[in-house]
């Protein structure tokens, strides 16, 4: 069985979860500690020190883009990238929007309420730095159901726990964010949170997050 080291209320560990649920293979899903993190065993198998990692048989690689691009080449059916090029071209432009600018601005904004940088005047630009990110994402999309059409692909996968924090987290730092201001994306998550995996992640995480 395979074995994904994983926090539940990272929004990079849940697109993992996602694709696995959703292409039905069976996995161990344990949480880990900074003690374990920092480990020679937890370093043999993603020297950067970070999850997610995934151990497939005596195959271990790190990276959530990296994994479930390795899962799709791996297990295909059923299969989470669009079959034409520009489809596939599309799906890893939502990856790479989410992965490098809209994840880490959530992170940002997260790890603020704790460390003392979410009262700071300054701070404000990094709000509305998300509320920028958030409105562009908003203004490019056009769900039908989902981000490319009728099929669930890894273009969704990383928007769905990011989209709790997305209305969490602006409301936490008093620049709510609803359907309202975000009807498309609110739209694709009315659908996208139903499925089966997605609701399971979502649970997850929101049950972590509660007893943190």
């Amino acid at each position: 069985m395979m074995r994904l080291y994983q926090y539940p209320f990272s929004h990079n560990c849940a697109k993992v979860k996602i694709a696995l649920l959703e292409k039905g293979l069976a996995f161990e899903a344990p949480q880990v500690d900074s003690t374990l993190l920092r480990s020679s065993a937890f370093l043999a198998l993603n020297p950067l020190g970070k999850v997610p990692v995934l151990e497939d048989g005596a195959f271990a690689i790190g990276e959530s883009e990296v994994i479930v691009e390795y899962l799709e080449d791996r297990y295909p059916n059923p299969p989470l990238l669009p079959q034409s090029a520009e489809g596939r071209a599309r799906s890893r432009w939502y990856s790479r929007f989410h992965d490098l600018y809209l994840g880490p601005q959530l992170s940002t904004l997260y790890f603020a309420l704790s460390d003392g940088r979410a009262g700071l005047p300054e701070f404000a630009v990094e709000v509305d730095r998300l509320l920028e990110l958030v409105a562009l994402l908003e203004a490019h999309i056009n769900p039908q159901p989902y981000l490319l059409g009728a099929q669930f692909t890894l273009a969704d996968a990383p928007f769905v726990l990011s989209y709790h924090f997305i209305e969490i987290l602006s409301a936490a730092h008093g620049r709510p964010l609803t359907a309202v201001q975000m009807p498309r994306l609110a739209r694709w998550f009315a659908v996208a949170s139903l499925r089966p995996s997605a609701a399971s992640v979502l649970a997850e995480a929101k049950a972590a997050l509660a007893g943190s």
